[in-house]
């Protein structure tokens, strides 16, 4: 943790814009209105992007560049299915990228969480699109202890509460929905007529 909050004190701007995206990614789910909400979450990659660089950090610094654009991408998918071609090139984008610029384990969970999130955008049911949003903040939370990034590692933590809560909301939603489910096919099955099998006696 010292050695964290030196890093702020050794590198003011490069930890300013780490709070900034911090604030900017625990504030987007706040806002209602589409357009304020995608600002927000680019303003974290934005954040992100500039404190990783000032950090030296180069493949996380084109992680965040490269999420930024994922998303702009990934929200435009239901109007127009063919950018998933340029969602898959982005995915390719930041392989090359990290190969380039690898240093390492750094590298390795910044990528990994990368592609994490990548995939889980692309998930068309809720459940495995949360799963892997959740798993790709534990990686980012690796990445940050190994390079002593006190911004993020807070807004990993927070992600991975968040993301969480969310996930076993949504598991426990469905569970009741399931559970509705039965209950109603019971009382369906016990109002039925004897021998109908819950349709009309046959007359022959």
């Amino acid at each position: 943790m010292d050695q964290m909050l030196n890093s702020i004190i050794e590198h003011p701007v490069a930890g300013g814009a780490g709070i900034f995206g911090m604030v900017c990614l625990a504030a987007y789910p706040m806002f209602r209105s589409r357009p304020l909400l995608l600002t927000a979450y680019l303003a974290n990659n934005f954040g992100f992007a500039t404190h990783y660089a000032l950090l030296g950090d180069g493949t996380a610094e084109l992680m965040n560049t490269v999420i930024g654009a994922q998303t702009l991408v990934a929200v435009s998918l239901v109007r127009w299915p063919v950018l998933r071609w340029l969602y898959y090139a982005l995915m390719m984008v930041s392989f090359g990228g990290a190969a380039i610029t690898w240093h390492g384990w750094p590298s390795f969970f910044c990528l990994t969480a990368t592609s994490l999130s990548a995939l889980g955008r692309l998930q068309r049911s809720e459940t495995p699109m949360r799963t892997l949003m959740l798993s790709s903040s534990h990686f980012w939370g690796v990445h940050d202890l190994l390079i002593g990034s006190l911004p993020g590692l807070v807004a990993d933590m927070g992600s991975t509460a968040t993301g969480t809560l969310m996930l076993l909301r949504h598991l426990q939603q469905r569970s009741d929905h399931r559970a509705g489910q039965d209950r109603l096919a019971l009382n369906l099955s016990a109002d039925a007529p004897p021998g109908s099998n819950g349709n009309l006696v046959n007359s022959g």
